[in-house]
């Protein structure tokens, strides 16, 4: 028996030494030293032995996973099917749970076998040999011990048990047949099943599928975890209950993505159309059949049952009841109709909505639009919660007392995205222009002809009525007041202006604020004295990545810089330095990087370490000359080889370790998994610093604070609705689970999505990490 054990442990090294090698012996396999059998939920043991002969899938997957759980139902199914077959098929699960505890209660739901949770060391090595990154993943093995295919979850989930024995041959087919029915579409090929020819109401009466026919019918694919799905519901459902009322043939069905039947019922209980029964193979399907690039999506099939329109979301968010039937016929009527309203737009047209046809100031009383005809006009859509709006209204307030010193004949009407009435008074009770009231539904009007998603915005409207532009806001911020009228021949005679007054600037300059030398730039930035934002002229420092806006540069606290003056300081820094923090020798270079001192993310002069991607910004790295010694070209003394010795200096370690603190861990509420985001300082100015992010490289941390304050708030925040938007992050931080699974996952709901595959593995597949 020892001799037979020996066999298997050998047999068993060899077939993971050989991870190119497709076929595989089941027993050294699945087998371990002190075990040759399989589990079932029961207890009950079955030797490895007897799956010889079968084709057998191995299933990795965890019930932390919320695809897994999606899916664990859906093969169930497809397995007790085969199974009733006789056919020759089992399935073993593979777990990546943390406890004991979690593994048997998700394999309690489970009718197949599992290497037992105790085997940890076999688990980890079948996740290597089949290079296993996202669950869940079923890799099926003919009887010969051959690799199928190691996608098998997508077979599972587009075809259920007609993939089986899920062959490169029988998948092919099934992609051809498949090809076919696009070709002869129509609504019971799209929503029937074999087992199933009927929707759901709410109340769980069955509807046969071929009533449909005839029909224009909506499949709406919606998650109401997701806050835009939860509103577009509701916007969605306005505009269906109108139709049914108006007689229109127009159903929808609902393709529930939701992980767990009591979340799909309180969703669907509130829905007055029908929907496919939850946990039914078709969702899935249905999902990659129409190549899912977003949520909510809402795909219209025809009175033919073709496809008319893939996805008019943004068709009813921007025209409502005025969308339907949602064809490409009705949407080139829609643009033509559009760009007439814009032709055709007035101050009346916008403001004036039947009987409300006045804005109101912020004591209440009320005055008629037609007193602001003829007058240049700045709506400005903010909201109290809001923290860049807030930044950017005492701006607003100077610019606009100054724009009525010139010229009265402007003014400025506040449309609210507040939260609550009271709020929203508070709010107004600031601002001396007037407002649309806060229950007023040309609020939303206004929102979605202008396109409005992030606020603070300001559209400018001149005196006929037209659009000047929707960029006011920035253009407010670069030039105050002087930007007034907003207007593009008025920006281009400022630009030239500029242009003439910097011709008459110094080439350097050193000021008070800055220890360096500034250079006359152009570039986009936040000046880092008055914070406002620049786009044109800097004085700038490229060490240190520090603005100053000319206004502020070439005040009385400057001093020109002689162009002959040798003011390249960088030069006189050393090439090579020891430093107290680190354990091999930096060198000075030009690079993008994090300082693992500071936490400053810059452009520009690093002490850098080749060996371990180490990093400090030049005025951490020479601040103190006490703490580095300076490395000359001669001396060998130091070596920037790799320490085998990772002991020799922990504290130093633990210094560089502390540096990169910037990314915190944060629970995300629609799926609690973990995902990162960015330190808030370091995110403030990313829509025009772009990837080169500003840090803070003042001395102290009142400093600090004073440089926060001053850049806080520049950023607009995204608004998916007027009435709804709390400003508030909803997340709450969670600690690294120490007793957690070596491997977790995540959904990442705000990622960028390149494509249907991406979005789909973002639904179905949890990535691991080991």
């Amino acid at each position: 028996m020892a001799d037979e054990e020996a066999s298997v442990t050998d047999s068993f090294e060899e077939d993971f030494e050989d991870d190119d090698d497709e076929q595989h012996d089941l027993r050294s396999l699945l087998a371990s030293k002190d075990r040759d059998f399989l589990v079932r939920n029961n207890g009950d043991e079955v030797k490895i032995s007897e799956l010889e002969g079968k084709t057998v899938g191995l299933y990795f997957s965890g019930s932390w996973c919320g695809p897994c759980r999606r899916f664990t139902p859906i093969l169930a199914e497809v397995y007790t099917e085969l199974v009733s077959k006789d056919s020759n098929f089992e399935i073993v699960f593979v777990s990546s749970d943390g406890d004991d505890e979690d593994f048997c209660d998700y394999f309690s739901k489970m009718p197949w076998l599992a290497i037992p949770f105790s085997d940890e060391n076999k688990r980890s090595k079948l996740s290597d040999v089949f290079g296993v990154e996202g669950i869940p993943t079923l890799v099926i093995l003919d009887k010969n011990g051959k690799v199928l295919t190691d996608e098998a979850v997508e077979v599972v989930r587009d075809y259920g048990a007609e993939g089986y024995p899920f062959t490169d041959e029988k998948i092919e087919k099934l992609k051809e047949e498949e090809k076919a029915a696009k070709m002869n579409q129509n609504i019971k090929s799209l929503l029937v099943t074999s087992t199933r020819d009927f929707l759901l109401t709410k109340d769980f009466r069955k509807v046969p599928v071929s009533d449909f026919e005839g029909k224009i019918v909506g499949i709406y694919f919606s998650l109401s975890s997701f806050e835009a799905c939860a509103r577009f519901t509701r916007k969605l459902e306005k505009i269906y209950n109108e139709l049914k009322e108006k007689g229109e043939n127009f159903e929808i069905v609902l393709v529930s993505l939701e992980e767990d039947e009591p979340s799909f019922m309180d969703d669907f209980e509130d829905m007055p159309w029908l929907g496919i029964p939850f946990k039914d193979k078709l969702r899935e399907k249905l999902v990659r059949y129409f190549e899912l690039l977003d949520l909510p999506t809402l795909v219209v099939i025809g009175t033919d049952g073709k496809t008319v329109n893939l996805n008019a979301v943004e068709l009813v968010e921007d025209y409502g009841i005025e969308s339907y039937p949602f064809t490409s016929k009705k949407v080139k009527e829609l643009k033509k109709k559009e760009k007439a309203r814009i032709e055709s737009q007035t101050l009346e047209s916008l403001l004036i909505s039947g009987e409300k046809d006045f804005v109101i100031k912020n004591d209440g009383s009320k005055v008629p639009v037609s007193d602001l005809v003829g007058m240049n006009i700045l709506l400005y859509f903010s909201a109290h919660w809001c923290p860049p709006c807030r930044a950017f209204l005492p701006n607003l307030i100077e610019t606009y007392n100054q724009i009525k010193e010139k010229d009265d004949a402007f003014e400025i009407i506040f449309i609210s995205s507040d939260e609550d009435e009271e709020s929203f008074e508070d709010y107004f009770s600031k601002m001396p222009w007037f407002a649309i009231p806060y229950s007023d539904e040309r609020k939303r009007f206004l929102s979605r002809v202008f396109k409005i998603s992030g606020i603070p915005s300001c559209v400018a409207i001149n005196r006929e009525g037209k659009t000047i532009t929707k960029e006011a806001r920035s253009l407010i911020m670069e030039h105050g007041a002087d930007a007034y009228p907003f207007t593009k021949e008025s920006m281009m005679q400022l630009k030239a202006e500029m242009e003439e007054k910097a011709k008459l600037w110094p080439a350097k300059i050193r000021h008070e604020e800055h220890s360096h030398v500034l250079w006359k730039s152009k570039r986009e930035y936040i000046c880092d004295s008055c914070g406002k934002r620049g786009r044109h002229w800097s004085f700038y420092c490229k060490q240190c990545d520090f603005d100053l806006h000319p206004d502020c540069a070439l005040d009385a606290r400057h001093e020109v810089v002689d162009s002959e003056e040798e003011e390249e300081e960088e030069a006189e820094w050393p090439k090579r330095i020891k430093h107290m923090l680190h354990k091999h020798v930096l060198v000075k270079a030009w690079r993008h990087y994090q300082c693992d001192a500071c936490g400053v993310i810059k452009q520009g002069w690093s002490y850098f370490c080749e060996v371990c991607d180490f990093d400090l910004h030049p005025m951490c790295a020479l601040g103190d000359q006490a703490t580095i010694k300076v490395i000359d070209d001669s001396d060998d003394e130091f070596d920037t080889s790799d320490d085998d010795d990772e002991d020799e200096n922990e504290d130093e370690d633990d210094i560089h370790n502390h540096g990169n603190f910037n990314e915190n861990r944060i629970r995300n509420s629609d799926d609690e998994h973990l995902v990162k985001v960015e330190d808030e300082d370091e995110s403030l100015h990313s829509d025009f610093k772009q990837e080169l992010k500003l840090g803070d490289d003042k001395d102290g941390d009142e400093e600090k604070e004073e440089k926060k304050s001053k850049k806080e708030n520049h950023e607009d925040v995204k608004v998916e609705d007027d009435d709804e938007n709390d400003g508030e992050d909803d997340s709450e931080e969670e600690e690294e689970d120490e007793d957690g699974p070596g491997m977790r996952g995540y959904i990442c709901n705000t990622m960028d999505r390149e494509g249907s595959e991406s979005f789909q593995e973002s639904l179905f597949t949890c990535r691991l990490y080991k």
